[in-house]
């Protein structure tokens, strides 16, 4: 054992680590409305959602890129991570809970001494706090003498903490003169403090203790919010304490007010062209111009600077005025969540928190209290009843939108709103995909794609509850006729009573969601619990968001953690049909604001929006078309009816457990080298000349589920771009035909995926095992043997799947500069067979006609050779009863390994001299309208080893926070800078992007170049031993770190299968190459990556067409000819990728024939003698 070893332990009780995911990551992710990004890896925590609750996302595919610490895998299952159901998990989080009790910490515990070591307990909690009955956490709830509501949540499984704070005032409060004054106090709070006055003080600290932090900003409520390692206490002490600054001294200081501007101004720009962003402006045009909802609430530098400034505003003194007003700790609530107990937590935020200020100042809302939201057309820019408003998108949608607001005229009415969610019974029946339904209907007459229904904006006097149809083109003209097939079926809640066993069905699916509620990320689940305080009692802080029928509390009574399988009792069930019969009486023609989205509107409307540039027009509904929608057509001539009775909910004894877990080990618990032992791997269950079948069963997580996984390997699917093409259309079509049968299963927790992938096609399914084998079964056999049943029937059907998929991928012109650049920067090192570009798919798909996907269908699944993954809640002779169904249901032909398609590979970008600027690609914004430009720089590592992994890891890790601080906060050169890691096929790329609205993207490439090649003298040189075992220990956390959920082990397993490593251990073979790392070998290494010869990199540039950031156009081509890859200083255009990759895998194909024959790397030539 190393050096390190050593360090390691001595670090194991004093600090935590330093490696930052979130703020490494390059798996970008839009924010929701009105929510502000820190970094471009900011948690989605928007409150958008719909009915169809059987969303499902099969594990990534490993085949195009390896899982790495940045990527946040897709979960199979519900997590608590709030009301609407976030999907998401990490498989590599930091666990290495081995810490003691700082002395810090115990000072402030025990006023005599070192003696008393033990924290004394709390009083008993005056309330019960309802929670999942898997959960096995400490929560305790309390407020500060300031009158700030604190929840604890302690989690002793875990080392990672997250804490929220949720602030009760948003954008309604803007002052009228300064619209975005409220995001931009946002921004300001973390741009120092009197304790830290640094502006970059606590991002410095999350980075080198393994953490991230973000904001939003929304109408009535911002909140903020970090994650951290808290292996030890004295670290989350400080993180609390710089944290908890913000609310107590901010600085609001002088220059970082002027530069933050920038920020705002950026952020603003790069979402001009998002139609999200753009709906929800117009939404406000039609809202009363008295109320504070009709507010811009982003701002921008004509609102915050120009338009101040003209008024003889002091826009820091307002933002003081803003932040003294309404940041006061009687309208805040805090949510911890942490391995420390109880008792030390709640000392730590009593010290950390105390001394925010109390104003005691009212709610916001009392303000605007009385004043309708809508209705008031003489007050509203846009109409809000009775007229049609008609838009045209950035992106080509067809949308018809209804929603229908629902005003609160008490504090009381909301709260009953809460606690009994009757918008779900509703959103259930209208939303519902299942036969004889809405949407069933709409698609037999070849007017819509889609239905989503689901309560939208919610404020503390109004909702809006929101019905959304994807038109087809067809739909477009039918308008009249789709509105009044949805107010026929209103007509039928209103008109008869919804049956029993409908209401009783949805309120068992969300108790066995809450039932099997399993732990997520520990920053979403705090950002939940903060702002569930602002809305629900404290017994519901945990369960109130995600639990029906919680009436009772007006009169002491608290529904307990109990999963229901039905109401308490007839009262209550008579309760909620009323509370539905009032929802669909306010959901009347006159009381409906209707909205068309479409492409066809261009160059027909007179008006545009002020702040966003949309452009649209409204027009007055006939009365004859109104008196029609008010007496609709009886839905018995429809053939629309209430849904039939869900056969897939599980049985009580489909749900037991087969395998108890193994007892758990407490991080505490956890010895280093416990750390370092692989979990069981799955073993082959059946290996034969046609299937390899792994499986597993579940004896760590306790819940009745299994996953089954298969894929059937072949070249047909995916061998030329017309096959990719044709697979789109497939994927579409089967799961549209198969989308009635597997709704009830996906509202029951079952869920499934049919995906053409480069090697063939994947099955994945998951949920329930109590009814999984029929469903994988029915699924299966649909594909194999009755797959003419799920294609198009004739040419106009055809026709409407073929638009579908068209207009998917014209999609992809509107996107963000930055995904155009990472998706082209991606595209040249992939080999043409396993990534088509989007221009080549677009032409392919153009020329398809039905009978090329018949073709393709039946030929699909004729020959190749499976693999399989099973696990979870079965035994082996379950699992071996499954595999041989499948065998049976697939009869494919096997064919020898020859025949089969190739594993992935990463295409080697050309050497170049370390003195050289490296290949550049540079390419127009394909979206006309976007003023944003993009530098995007990758360098790609080929090393497949251990060490090579984790040394390019640890790199990343290093240099994240000071890139983002240097070009981000320092230099504001764009809203979107982050830097992270990627992997393909064993391989490894580091990437470094800024996107801008003020530079250049050459510009912008400078100053990353800049920022490189001060990285070996200026950061990897000043580390210090100490420095480099934080990092290391932090990663090897993460690595080392137990999965929360079996859908996260199934996902990793599957990956490995996929991949072809069956490296099962690799994680922990990676922890242990950690302990032999030094400062020298990353700095050899980075030298190896950027600054020697050899070293290959890519620079990718979206140049925009108008704007501050645009440039000169590049050609499409810059005359680049077959072999000319070696050429020094070479410079692609977008017409030159294709021949860039045959050169580039002809360029694989002789460094591995060169490997092969023992020949070293050394041995070739150096680019300048491969240029000449």
């Amino acid at each position: 054992m190393t050096w390190l070893c050593s360090l390691y332990f001595a670090l194991v009780s004093s600090s935590t680590s330093a490696f930052s995911t979130q703020r490494a990551s390059l798996c970008f992710q839009e924010p929701t409305l009105h929510q502000q990004q820190r970094s471009p890896a900011a948690v989605d925590t928007g409150r958008v959602h719909t009915t169809t609750t059987g969303l499902y996302v099969s594990p990534p595919d490993s085949q195009v890129g390896d899982v790495l610490e940045t990527a946040e895998p897709q979960s199979y299952t519900t997590d608590e991570s709030g009301p609407y159901n976030v999907r998401r998990r990490q498989i590599i989080v930091s666990m290495l809970s081995m810490a003691s009790l700082s002395p810090l910490l115990k000072a402030s515990l025990a006023d005599d001494a070192e003696e008393d070591i033990n924290p004394p307990s709390p009083q008993l909690p005056p309330v019960n706090i309802v929670k999942p009955p898997l959960d096995d956490r400490d929560y305790f709830t309390f407020t500060l003498d300031n009158g700030l509501r604190v929840l604890l949540c302690s989690d002793p499984s875990t080392n990672e903490a997250a804490v929220a704070m949720d602030v009760h005032v948003g954008a309604t409060s803007d002052p009228v003169e300064v619209p975005g004054l409220a995001h931009f106090t946002e921004h300001m709070l973390f741009l120092g403090t009197k304790q830290y006055p640094q502006e970059n003080s606590f991002e410095a600290f999350l980075s080198n203790h393994g953490g991230s932090s973000n904001a939003y900003t929304d109408s009535e409520n911002t909140v903020y919010y970090f994650d951290m390692e808290a292996e030890a206490a004295s670290k989350l002490m400080e993180g609390l304490s710089r944290f908890g600054s913000f609310f107590s001294d901010p600085l609001f200081a002088e220059s970082a007010t002027g530069r933050e501007l920038n920020a705002i101004e950026s952020e603003n720009k790069k979402n001009l062209q998002t139609d999200s962003f753009r709906l929800y402006q117009m939404t406000k045009s039609r809202a009363n111009s008295e109320h504070p909802f009709s507010k811009f609430f982003t701002g921008n530098r004509l609102t915050l600077l120009d338009n101040t400034v003209a008024q003889g505003i002091d826009l820091r003194e307002q933002l003081i005025r803003f932040y003294k007003t309404h940041y006061s700790a009687n309208q805040m609530t805090l949510a911890v969540v942490a391995p420390q107990s109880i008792d030390e937590l709640k000392v730590m935020v009593e010290e950390t928190f105390a001394s925010i200020p109390n104003s005691n100042v009212e709610k916001p809302e009392n303000s605007w209290a009385g004043v309708l939201p809508f209705g008031m057309d003489k007050n509203s820019i846009i109409p809000s009843f009775g007229n049609i408003l008609e838009i045209v998108p950035v992106q080509d949608l067809r949308q018809l939108m209804i929603a229908w607001p629902i005003v609160y005229k008490s504090p009381k009415e909301l709260e009953e709103a809460r606690l009994y969610k009757t918008s779900t019974y509703v959103a259930h029946l209208l939303g519902h995909e299942g036969p004889k339904s809405l949407l069933s209907y709409l698609k037999r007459k070849g007017w819509v794609n889609t239905v989503a229904v689901g309560a939208q904006e919610e404020l503390s006097d109004f909702e809006t509850f929101d019905l959304v149809v994807g038109l087809t083109s067809q739909g477009l003209d039918a308008l009249d006729d789709i509105v009044e097939a949805i107010y026929s079926y209103i007509m039928m809640i209103r008109d008869r009573q919804v049956p029993t066993y409908v209401v009783n069905e949805v309120l068992q699916l969300e108790e066995l969601q809450w039932r099997f509620t399993t732990k997520g990320s520990p920053r979403n689940y705090a950002t939940a619990l903060a702002t569930s305080m602002q809305k629900y009692p404290p017994e519901y802080y945990v369960a109130g968001p995600r639990r029906l029928a919680l009436d009772g509390v007006e009169n002491g009574i608290i529904v307990d953690a109990t999963p229901r399988s039905g109401f308490v009792d007839k009262d209550q069930l008579a309760r909620t049909v009323a509370r539905i019969d009032k929802l669909v009486r306010n959901m009347v023609v006159e009381n409906g604001m209707i909205t068309v989205l479409s492409k066809s509107f261009e160059n027909l409307t007179d008006r545009k929006e002020r702040w966003y540039g949309t452009d649209y027009r409204t027009s007055p509904i006939a009365s004859s078309v109104l008196d029609k929608w008010t007496h609709p057509v009886s839905t018995k001539s429809l053939q629309i009816n209430f849904p039939r009775p869900n056969i897939f909910i599980p049985s009580e004894a489909g749900l037991r457990v087969k395998f108890p877990p193994l007892p758990k080990i407490m991080a505490a618990e956890r010895t280093f080298e416990s750390r370092l032992t692989p979990i069981r791997p799955p073993r082959i269950l059946q290996d034969d000349d046609k299937w390899t079948v792994y499986f597993k069963e579940d004896d760590r997580f306790g819940v009745p589920k299994a996953y089954v996984v298969l894929e059937i390997s072949s070249k047909y699917p995916f061998e030329s771009s017309k096959n990719a093409a044709i697979a789109n259309l497939y994927e579409v079509c089967v799961t549209d035909r198969l989308g009635e049968y597997a709704y009830d299963a996906g509202l029951a927790g079952l869920t499934y995926e049919v995906k053409v992938v480069p090697r063939g096609l994947r099955f994945t399914f998951g949920g329930y095992n109590d009814k999984l084998k029929d469903f994988v079964e029915y699924v299966t056999r649909k594909l194999s043997k009755d797959v003419r049943q799920l294609l198009p029937q004739n040419d106009a059907e055809f026709g409407r799947y073929k638009d579908q998929v068209m207009r998917a991928l014209t999609a992809f012109d509107v996107k963000q500069p930055y995904f155009h650049a990472s998706y082209y920067s991606q595209l040249v090192i992939q080999p043409r067979r396993f990534l088509y570009p989007n221009s080549d798919l677009r032409v392919e798909t153009r020329s398809i006609l039905l009978p090329d996907l018949v073709e393709y269908a039946e030929s699909v699944l004729k020959f190749g050779r499976g693999e399989a993954l099973i696990q979870g809640n079965l035994d082996e002779q379950e699992a071996l009863s499954l595999a041989k169904m499948l065998d049976k249901i697939l009869p494919f032909q096997s064919i020898p390994s020859s025949l089969l398609p190739p594993r992935q590979e990463a295409l080697p970008l050309p050497p170049s001299r370390g003195d050289v600027v490296p290949t550049r690609l540079l390419i127009t914004e394909p979206n006309p309208a976007d003023e944003n430009s993009v530098s995007y720089i990758l360098l790609q590592s080929l090393g497949k080893s251990e060490r090579d992994h984790v040394l390019i890891e640890l790199i990343s890790a290093i240099v994240s926070e000071p890139f983002y601080n240097e070009l981000r906060t320092r230099r504001q050169l764009g809203y979107i800078v982050s830097s992270g890691l990627r992997g393909l096929a064993g391989t490894r790329t580091l990437s470094f992007v800024v996107q801008s609205s003020v530079a250049a993207s050459a510009f912008l490439t400078v100053e990353i170049i800049k920022f490189l090649d001060t990285v070996d003298s200026n950061i990897l040189q000043k580390l210090s031993d100490a420095d480099i075992a934080v990092y290391i220990r932090s990663l090897i956390d993460r690595k080392t770190e137990p999965d929360k959920d079996l859908s996260v082990e199934v996902t990793r397993n599957w990956s490995e299968i996929a991949s072809g490593r069956l490296e099962f251990d690799r994680l922990q073979k990676e922890a242990a190459e950690l302990l032999e790392v030094q400062k020298e070998d990353l700095i050899d290494f980075w030298r190896q990556l950027y600054s020697n010869d050899g070293r290959r990199a890519l620079i990718t540039e979206m140049i925009p067409r108008q704007g501050e950031a645009s440039s000169i156009l590049p050609p499409t081509s810059s005359g680049y000819e077959a072999g000319d890859i070696f050429t020094s200083g070479l410079v692609l255009g977008i017409d030159d990728i294709t021949q860039f990759r045959r050169d580039s895998e002809k360029l694989f194909l002789l460094e591995q024939s060169l490997l092969e024959s023992g020949q070293q790397s050394a041995s070739e030539p150096e680019p300048a003698e491969q240029a000449s």
